[in-house]
C-alpha cells in the first residue's frame, strides 16, 4: 500500500505541475500568436525597444513601422510587445491639434562654462 501512495503522490505533482506551470504558459504563447496575427497595416504598436509606431507593411517574418513621419524601420515581429491601447500612451504632452514644427523652442543655447580638468585645480 505503501507504495501506491508514494506512486499517487507523484502522480498528483506532475498533474499539479501541468496545471499550474504548462497551462499557462501555453495559453500566454496561443495569446501572443493570437496577436501577431491580427497585425496588419495602420496598427499602432510598441516594440520592445519602447518605440511607438503603425505598422506600414508585414510579412511572415518582418514588419516596416513608422516611428515618425517618414523614418521607418524594418523589425522583426517578435519586437512587436503589443498593440497600443489609450492607458499606454501619455496624450498630454501633445494635443492632437498641434504641429511639432511650431512648438516652442529654445532660441539661445546657453555656453558652457570652462572646465578645468581636476588634475589642473591647484589646493590653497
Amino acid at each position: 500500500m505503501e507504495q501506491y501512495s508514494t506512486l499517487i503522490l507523484i502522480a498528483l505533482m506532475v498533474v499539479a505541475f501541468y496545471f499550474l506551470i504548462l497551462r499557462p504558459q501555453k495559453k500566454r504563447q496561443q495569446a501572443i500568436q493570437q496577436t501577431m496575427n491580427s497585425l496588419q497595416p495602420g496598427t499602432r504598436v510598441l516594440l520592445g525597444s519602447g518605440l511607438f509606431g503603425t505598422i506600414v507593411a508585414i510579412g511572415d517574418k518582418q514588419a516596416v513601422v513608422e516611428v515618425s513621419p517618414g523614418v521607418e524601420l524594418t523589425v522583426v515581429k517578435q519586437a512587436i510587445a503589443r498593440i497600443v491601447t489609450d492607458a499606454d500612451e501619455d496624450t498630454t504632452l501633445f494635443d492632437e491639434g498641434d504641429d511639432y514644427d511650431e512648438l516652442d523652442r529654445v532660441d539661445e543655447v546657453p555656453t558652457p562654462e570652462t572646465v578645468v580638468p581636476d588634475n589642473e585645480r591647484k589646493l590653497s
